[in-house]
């Protein structure tokens, strides 16, 4: 016997397809009224409502489906999704970073007059990089400083950071956990760590979490905006102070340009800059600075970082630290990369000082090399930080997060080891030889330059990549380790280093590979140090034989 509220169903079954719910539907409306299927077709005014209605269940299931996509960090696709989540997860993601590099102030040679004794030079004092024509300020520990163009202050060194500086003004409402959110044409560019902010006049120190303010002290924290650049928090007066009702609220903060601010290069003299903004007397007169005072570079500006991807935030949210501070080896990988400076990462303990942290980190370089053979004669310096970079990068730990005080960094520089591949092939005869090689260089210098791992080259990797070039038919490779050539010159039993049975390069903890001549193996051959036709050299290749493809 049927129930009462079976006259009401009108699904007898369920389903998760648009089309199989329509035509239960019509199923249910047909027997109920007696009435033919033809009577709800899209020309009928029943079919017209069952047509909106089909329309608005398909909408329904997709904002059904949408909200639980967008719950799901590792599937979220809206950034508005992601950066919101990975609020929730503790993790604020970083904005750009500016370039920061250092120059040198001098007095012109033979320029003998000057409008005044000394000039003033305040502090965020607009310069412009003639090579890729970014702004930069100059950035001073002070208001201003004096310099004194008699020549006794020639050779000032001063650090600069690439941006712009801009302001902006809000006003206090007196209400606890106030927050403003800063808006930028720009955005995400708002540089991540020089964020400054005055109220009514006065300087507000900045912290990382609402928990670490002090009671009812002039203090703020900057997050990076899930919708716009950034949000600025105050206190409830038991975290931090109140801003008075009516107060002036000023926010400064710097507008960079991220990677672009980088000047990648070891001619200093090359890097050249000049005055935006003029100086002033001790009277007030303006002085042009172009015509008195030269720029030299010391350090060219570097460390400048985009913006935070959404994939890379999917990655290192959910290992956030919780309590904001570096803790372990995770956090400071986490932190490393979202700079995108460097092609390896590699942080462990130190095996003599538990306390330790060793941060083995290679430069990026990739995109420094205009073609990929230009790897076998770079300098080796362009592989290890320079120290300008090291104090930059230890710096920029210290604004990341609260490092514990009982665990110290070191900055471990790789160890290159040189390795000499003798390559014979056979090719097909209906390729150019010399565009076999000159393929077969940029693959291999490709490879190396790309590679990540820490443990073994494997010799197969290499063969691999020369098999695909187009031409080849047969590859054998030998690897030649100068370190263990070395070895077998003093003692001919000695043990491999450097290479296994399986003639695969083997990478100890510190030791970074490098396809280098520059040293004569047991057998007495000479490796040069480039790549060239005359001698051997890191890559030689010979052409066994010549066939013709079938």
């Amino acid at each position: 016997m049927a129930s009462a509220t079976d006259n009401f169903k009108v699904l007898n079954r369920l389903s998760t397809y648009i089309q199989d719910i329509l035509g239960q539907t019509i199923n249910t409306l047909t027997a109920k009224f007696g009435q033919s299927r033809n009577i709800f077709t899209a020309a009928s005014p029943y079919g017209q409502l069952l047509l909106v209605t089909e329309n608005l269940t398909q909408l329904v299931f997709y904002y059904i489906e949408d909200a639980i996509t967008e719950l799901n960090i590792n599937e979220a696709t809206r950034l508005t999704s992601i950066y919101s989540l990975a609020a929730l997860a503790g993790h604020n993601p970083s904005r750009s970073v500016s370039a920061t590099g250092e120059i040198s102030i001098s007095t012109f040679s033979g320029e003998s007059e000057f409008p005044s004794d000394l000039v003033i030079i305040p502090n965020l004092t607009k310069i412009r990089c003639l090579n890729n024509s970014l702004p930069y300020v100059i950035e001073l520990p002070q208001d201003e400083i004096k310099f004194s163009f008699n020549g006794s202050t020639n050779g000032l060194k001063l650090a600069i950071r690439q941006g712009t500086v801009e302001k902006q003004t809000v006003t206090g409402t007196g209400l606890p956990v106030t927050s403003f959110s800063i808006g930028s044409p720009q955005n995400f560019h708002i540089d991540n760590f020089y964020v400054d902010v005055y109220v009514n006049g006065e300087k507000w120190k900045k912290y990382e979490s609402i928990l670490d303010m002090p009671r009812n002290e002039n203090c703020f924290i900057a997050r990076t905006g899930i919708t716009s650049g950034l949000d600025i928090y105050f206190g409830n007066y038991n975290y931090g102070k109140i801003p008075p009702n009516g107060s002036e609220i000023v926010i400064e903060y710097i507008i960079n340009d991220g990677v672009l601010g980088n000047i990648r290069t070891e001619d200093t003299d090359s890097v050249k800059f000049e005055f935006v903004d003029t100086g002033f007397s001790l009277l007030g007169d303006e002085i042009d600075l172009n015509k008195y005072l030269e720029i030299k570079t010391t350090n060219p500006p570097f460390f400048g970082v985009n913006p935070e991807d959404s994939k890379l935030t999917k990655l290192i949210a959910p290992r956030q630290s919780k309590s904001f501070a570096l803790v372990n080896a995770s956090h400071y990988e986490s932190m490393l990369r979202r700079l995108k400076l460097f092609s390896i990462i590699d942080i462990y303990l130190n095996e003599t000082v538990s306390r330790v942290l060793n941060l083995f980190l290679v430069p990026e370089i990739r995109k420094t090399f205009a073609s990929p053979q230009d790897y076998f004669s770079a300098d080796i310096n362009r592989f290890i930080m320079s120290d300008f970079q090291k104090n930059s990068l230890l710096q920029y730990i210290e604004k990341c997060g609260t490092k514990l005080i009982s665990t110290d960094i070191q900055i471990i520089d790789p160890t290159p080891s040189e390795y000499v591949l003798n390559i014979s092939i056979i090719v097909f005869d209906d390729v150019v030889i010399e565009i076999i090689k000159r393929d077969m260089l940029n693959a291999i210098g490709a490879f190396f330059i790309g590679t990540t791992r820490r443990d073994r080259i494997p010799k197969s990797d290499i063969i691999k990549i020369i098999e695909e070039i187009n031409g080849v038919d047969s590859v054998s490779v030998n690897i030649v380790c100068k370190k263990n050539e070395v070895a077998k010159l003093a003692n001919p039993s000695a043990a491999d280093i450097g290479l296994d049975s399986f003639n695969d390069i083997i990478i100890s903890k510190q030791e970074l590979p490098l396809v280098r001549g520059g040293f004569t193996d047991r057998f007495g051959n000479i490796y040069s140090t480039g790549i060239t036709d005359e001698a051997l050299g890191p890559v030689n290749i010979q052409i066994k034989d010549i066939v013709a493809r079938k």
